[in-house]
C-alpha cells in the first residue's frame, strides 16, 4: 500500500508522549503517490487496527495488509500523535 513500518517500542511511547495502552505499528514512510499518501497516511502515525483487526506489531500489519487485493478498501485505526486524537482512514487498494 505504499507504507514502511516498524513495532512501536517504549522509547515512542515516551517520545511522543503516547499512553501506555498504545500499542501497534509506527509509521517509517509513506511512498509518494501511493494508496497511503493518498490516504493522508503521515510519518509517525501509529496504526492500531486493519479492518477492526488489532495490529500489535510491524509484522501483524503486513500480514493483514498482504491479505489485501486491487479493489479492497482496507480500513486502519490510527492514532495520531500530533494532535493526540484517535482517526480512520480508507486506503483503497489499486491494481498493480
Amino acid at each position: 500500500i505504499g507504507v514502511s513500518v516498524r513495532d512501536l517500542d517504549r522509547d515512542d511511547l515516551t517520545r511522543m508522549e503516547l499512553p501506555q495502552s498504545v500499542h501497534g505499528a509506527v509509521i517509517l514512510r509513506v511512498e509518494p503517490l501511493s494508496a497511503a499518501f493518498d490516504a493522508n497516511l503521515e510519518r509517525g502515525q501509529v496504526i492500531l487496527e486493519v479492518n477492526r483487526h488489532p495490529v500489535g506489531s510491524a509484522t501483524d500489519f503486513r500480514r493483514l495488509a498482504a491479505g489485501a487485493h486491487a479493489g479492497d478498501v482496507l480500513t486502519l485505526y490510527l492514532y495520531l500523535p500530533d494532535a493526540a486524537e484517535h482517526a480512520l482512514r480508507t486506503v483503497r487498494i489499486d491494481a498493480p
